[in-house]
């Protein structure tokens, strides 16, 4: 079976080296202009077949790329995404009504106060999970439901969700319509959501006392707050309705999911431009990373997290057919949302 398709290829490419495994033909050479029509009768031809075709770079040669590659099916199991989904709203509205001062241990109704804010960080999450699940289908590719994470003794009442994709994703194009469409989505809500909440927070005076929370600014967070509060005097702050602390929260875990590195969405996108040419950015960002861990240790931690998921790349069936230049427009997006929501330092305590 091999042979005949080993025959095939060699009337779409000029042939220099065949190699591989037991498991994985290899092909080298140079595939017959136009590139990209060759590239989809070759997609064509094995799709009656049980191997799939991968489309790999190298120097200036081509290498086609196929091996046994079992078709994933996800056996939908909706019971526990809704599960974990209810979970997740309670234990949003639980935080939420210990951060607004309530306590639900001794007064079941202060459930009441955390609505505000469950409701907003849920918006948030699920629209950024959502819109990563539905562009991901409508590029054909199996995945599954967003699977929410509740954490009920946390001040965040969650640690966000994940949607399983286990698909090959088929070209670049593809992975940069993916990966960028969780972060626009999630932050096209979180804005409102900072508007209508930064309106509904106060401007009070700062207590004399240690240990008082403070939460650091974005460039974009602060400028919202400067034009819906704009006279705010020394010796006063603006304390954030759950509503703003909701959209705050939404705004910081857009940015990080931005960074670009590894299997996070700014990672996809970054891969999306320039494969394995972004490894060139790993050292300057993990030394920023790591000079941001003197503001804020937590950045620390994401040196570890950031280093783990780092060392795998997603796996492109078409790395050969670049980008069209209206596609690297979109790549700016997200960088730009990168920019504006970035806070260097989130969590200080006076």
């Amino acid at each position: 079976m091999k042979e005949e398709f080993i025959d095939f290829l060699k009337t779409k490419m000029v042939v220099e080296d065949i190699g591989g495994s037991l498991f994985v033909t290899k092909i080298k050479g140079v595939l017959n202009p136009p590139i990209e029509r060759t590239i989809t009768e070759i997609k064509e031809y094995f799709k009656g077949t049980e191997y799939t075709p991968l489309f790999l770079q190298d120097k200036d040669k081509h290498i086609v790329q196929f091996g046994y590659y079992k078709k994933p099916e996800i056996r939908p199991k909706y019971w526990l995404n809704m599960i974990l989904f209810a979970a997740t709203i309670l234990s949003t509205i639980f935080a939420g009504s210990l951060n607004s001062g309530g306590n639900p241990f001794e007064n079941f109704a202060d459930l009441w106060l955390g609505i505000p804010f469950s409701v907003s960080i849920m918006a948030i999450l699920t629209c950024h999970e959502l819109g990563h699940y539905l562009v991901s289908r409508r590029e054909g590719l199996i995945t599954s439901l967003p699977y929410f994470i509740p954490v009920p003794f946390h001040f965040l009442g969650t640690f966000g969700a994940v949607i399983r994709m286990k698909s090959i994703v088929p070209s670049r194009k593809t992975l940069l319509r993916v990966g960028m469409a969780g972060p626009v989505a999630g932050f096209l809500v979180a804005l409102p959501v900072c508007i209508l909440g930064i309106s509904l927070s106060e401007v009070r005076a700062v207590p004399e006392t240690t240990g008082l929370l403070t939460l650091g600014d974005s460039l974009l967070f602060s400028f919202i707050a400067r034009i819906v509060h704009p006279n705010i005097q020394p010796g006063y702050d603006l304390f954030l309705h759950p509503v703003a602390f909701a959209g705050w929260i939404g705004m910081l875990v857009t940015s990080m999911n931005l960074i670009p590195i590894g299997q996070l969405d700014g990672g996809h996108v970054m891969y999306s431009l320039f494969l394995r040419k972004r490894r060139v950015l790993y050292i300057p960002i993990f030394g920023a990373l790591i000079g941001l861990g003197f503001l804020w240790a937590g950045w620390l931690i994401w040196v570890l997290l950031a280093f783990f998921i780092a060392r795998r790349d997603p796996v492109i069936q078409d790395t050969l057919t670049p980008l069209s230049s209206k596609e690297k427009v979109y790549a700016i997006f997200p960088l730009l949302i990168l920019v504006l929501t970035f806070v260097p330092q989130p969590f200080v305590i006076w």
